[in-house]
């Protein structure tokens, strides 16, 4: 079968079980992934041989989008009126996800340092467009809905950060292997990996800035916007730096330097068929039979990324003096997990085989459960903090 027929079939098929899903009030992404595994090689075997070989680049492709719009969200004077109320929140519940599953895999279920912290890095991402959806379907608003839509839109800016340098030590770690001389390599590595993204992100931003003025229509905006977001995210292939950090900081100066949202609206006319090929192609990577195999780590991860969120959540609220229905329910609203997770997973399988499929059959599986029980937990949060009308 032809690779772009069988393209279409897939762009079609996902997104009439996109349809057929919203009537039960379920999240797009489930429906995408639960597609992917449907239609994949280890079930069905539709998507197989040249499209699964395709999965790499829309993946890449679509950790660019979604870095890139998350970048968005790092606006210098966004933060400060943000208040240290959900700069706590945000930074202590990231954090306490990632120390909880790494510590809970290493030491309750004896796994390795390197596949421990790459756990404890995606356990600390959350999904954004669940908690939102919720929240629009409600019609929720107050003190509780706004410093939720707070925490989740720069949650993710620190979750990338996280995943970056854990990440970059632990394919340090993989080619230097064990030890403390590993480690200490893997730190600087990993700072340097980081430096090397900055750059690459501001020296492309500027770039953009300079030449944007010369473009007048949108069409050609959007060819130009795409073409830079491509060499970001190819640039970053090539010199082994995090995509996700160059890509999230090119998005993060432009729009202070800017001011403006053309450069990301543009980019919304391509993204949502990007999105749902990458959601596809992460459902349909998963290998049916790995997934008894991972079944306690599964449950482990799924448990302690959920203390960790109830845990930091709690202590970022007390240090920031959060009203009463802040500390108790703000954690129910974080439980959803999706595109930055299921990325950085992909990226772990396949650049660290050893452990890598693991990694991402955890992530794929407790995905679909988060996003189940997600919506729901986010609903319970608003209703007792009486913010739904």
């Amino acid at each position: 079968m032809h690779i772009l027929f069988s393209l279409g079939l897939v762009l079609l098929g996902a997104w009439f079980s996109g349809k057929i899903i919203k009537l039960i009030n379920l999240p797009l992404v489930t429906a995408y992934i639960i597609f992917g595994i449907i239609a994949g090689p280890f079930v069905m075997n539709f998507v197989h041989g040249d499209l699964i070989n395709v999965s790499p680049l829309i993946s890449s492709v679509g950790l660019g989008l979604i870095a890139f719009n998350i970048g968005q969200n790092f606006i210098w004077s966004d933060i400060k009126r943000m208040g240290k109320m959900v700069l706590l929140i945000s930074v202590f519940e990231a954090m306490s996800a990632y120390f909880l599953v790494m510590f809970a895999a290493r030491f309750l279920l004896s796994m390795a340092w390197a596949p421990a912290m790459c756990l404890g890095a995606l356990a600390s991402a959350t999904a954004p467009a669940a908690t939102m959806m919720v929240i629009k379907e409600y019609r929720a608003s107050g003190l509780f809905t706004s410093t939720l839509l707070g925490i989740v839109a720069f949650d993710d800016a620190v979750c990338l950060l996280i995943i970056s340098v854990s990440l970059a030590m632990v394919n340090t770690m993989a080619v230097m292997g064990g030890g403390n001389a590993a480690v200490g390599h893997a730190l600087l590595f990993s700072l340097g990996s980081i430096g090397g993204a900055l750059l690459t992100g501001i020296i492309l931003t500027f770039l953009i800035k300079k030449i944007a003025p010369f473009i007048i229509t949108r069409e050609n905006l959007l060819i130009f916007m795409l073409a830079f977001l491509l060499i970001g995210i190819g640039v970053s292939e090539m010199l082994k730096i995090p995509l996700l950090l160059t890509c999230m900081v090119m998005g993060g100066v432009l729009a202070n330097i800017s001011h403006e949202t053309k450069f990301f609206d543009v980019l919304h006319e391509v993204d949502a068929p990007v999105y749902l090929l990458f959601f596809v192609f992460s459902g349909a990577n998963l290998k049916i039979s790995t997934i008894t195999s991972v079944g306690a780590i599964a449950a482990v991860y799924f448990i302690a990324r959920i203390a960790g969120k109830f845990a930091g959540s709690y202590i970022g609220s007390v240090l920031s003096h959060a009203p009463a229905r802040i500390r108790k329910y703000m954690w129910l609203g974080l439980v959803p997990q999706a595109g930055v997770a299921l990325g950085a997973a992909l990226m772990v399988r396949d650049r660290l085989p050893q452990y890598g499929e693991m990694v991402f059959t955890t992530i794929v599986t407790t995905t679909v459960v988060y996003e189940l029980v997600g919506p729901v937990c986010t609903r319970i949060a608003l209703r007792k903090a009486g913010e739904i009308s």
